[in-house]
Formats: structure tokens, sequence, C-alpha cells
């Protein structure tokens, strides 16, 4: 399921964080909580599990303003237009679609930090219908995708561009472990004629990718910075992996808004 989701500034210039993505999804937590807060818990702290692997499902995009609808002025972004919108893309059982779109509907929350909030109403919320996928699909990132591996000598993970050897393999074992987790906790029903260990699959950068840093609870002592990318990118994979990838997000960390995509027609 994907939401396009309108708000409106309730004041005619507001300031949030240049690093909004936590405090946005802060936001998603909280509207869901009001539906229904054991899943929100759920989502929050524990999330799907399968194998030791561990994922929330849920993904979203960046804001999207109309033309001059902001600037950035140091690490704020001043809202300076009628308002934004973005999407938000969850996989979840088909029962419960209606619930969570209309958790969103008219909506009146208050985003930012300890520098700087805006009050946002939200004006309108579109239940979006899923593309139909084949085993072949052209995605935009329309927030970044984020890919790491451990390497020796490091405490960290690495945050890897796409150019990385090996990226393209990260990024399908994280797709096939999303969709493993899917099916065994019942989210999706596996297809018999698909094995895991025979995948065709191939992704290509389709331009140059451009490199986001992104700060998580900015100012906090848990303060992090993490690195992901964002370009158009083509892939070959059975369709299921594609839609679970266009619903949960490509790569890691999607429950911070990072790997959401849409489709180049």
């Amino acid at each position: 399921m994907r939401l396009k989701i309108q708000f409106d500034t309730v004041s005619k210039s507001s300031e949030i964080p240049v690093n909004y993505q936590y405090p946005l999804s802060a936001w998603i937590y909280r509207t869901i909580a009001t539906g229904n807060h054991e899943f929100s818990d759920f989502l929050h702290n524990s999330g799907f599990t399968a194998s030791g692997k561990t994922f929330r499902f849920f993904t979203f995009s960046q804001l999207f303003f109309p033309q001059g609808g902001f600037r950035v002025e140091g690490d704020r972004l001043r809202i300076v237009g009628a308002g934004c919108w973005f999407f938000v893309s969850f996989m979840v059982p088909v029962a419960v679609e209606h619930f969570i779109a209309g958790l969103f509907r008219n909506q009146l929350f208050t985003m930012g930090d300890r520098i700087s909030q805006a009050t946002f109403n939200v004006s309108s919320v579109e239940v979006l219908s899923d593309p139909l996928f084949h085993d072949e699909a052209r995605f935009r990132c329309i927030s970044p995708v984020l890919v790491s591996k451990r390497l020796e000598n490091r405490n960290t993970a690495a945050y890897l561009a796409p150019e990385h050897p090996g990226y393209d393999q990260l990024l399908l074992n994280n797709l096939i472990s999303k969709l493993t987790t899917a099916i065994a906790t019942g989210l999706l029903l596996p297809e018999k004629e698909m094995a895991m260990q025979d995948i065709q699959f191939s992704f290509s950068l389709l331009n140059g990718p451009r490199k986001k840093g992104i700060t998580v609870k900015e100012g906090s002592p848990e303060q992090t910075k993490i690195i992901g990318y964002n370009y158009d990118f083509s892939i070959k994979a059975p369709h299921i992996l594609l839609r679970t990838g266009y619903l949960c997000g490509f790569g890691e960390k999607n429950s911070l808004g990072l790997g959401c995509v849409n489709l180049i027609h």
C-alpha cells in the first residue's frame, strides 16, 4: 500500500531541520499509535522477524514542494509555500490498508527539533494503486538508498556507493531477506516456482549517484550520521522482489525514510 500525503502549513512561513527524516518517522509511528498502540509498539520496538532478520516493512520519501516553496538556510529548511507532500509505503495485510489510510486523514501535528518546529495540517491522503510488476523495472530514488558492509579493522560499517564492487549483491541479499521474512510472518504467500538460490538478477545505474548524508537524532547523545545515495536504476529480478522493494524500500533503514523509489515509465 502506498499513500500520497499532502500537508498544509498552519503559518505562512515555517522552519524545520534539514534532517527531518527522524522527526517525520516519529510522526508516522505516533499516527499509527493513535489507532493501534500495540501495532505501533510492535513496529517500533520489534518489527517483523524471521531467521534473525528484523524489518519494519515501511518506507517513506523525501518531502516535495511546489516551485519556490522552500529555502535551505544553513541546517534549516524554511517552508515559504502553501505546503508540501510525501509518499509512504507499507507492506501490511490488505484487511488493514483502509484502516491505516484513515489514521493519517485530518491530522494536525508539529514536526521539528529543539531549535525550530512547524505545524502542519494533513489536507489530503490519497491511496495509490499498486503498479503491476514484471521481472524488469526502472526506478528513481525519492529518498536515498543506504547499503553498508562490515569491513576489516573497522568498528562501524562502511556506507557503500552504488559503484562499489558487490553493491548489487548486497542489495539483492537485503531484498531476499525482506521477502523471506514477509513470507515467514504471513504477509506474503510464497511463490512455489521461485527458488531463492537461482534468482536471475542484474542492477544497472542509469545516472550518476548523488551522495546524501543524514543525521539521525540530531542534537541528542544518540546522534549518528548515515550516508545514502540518490540515483536512477534498472533492475532485473523476480517481480515479487521488485514489489517488495517498492513497498518496503531498497537497502537498509527504510523506516527512517531511506530507500523509497518510484517507477520510471
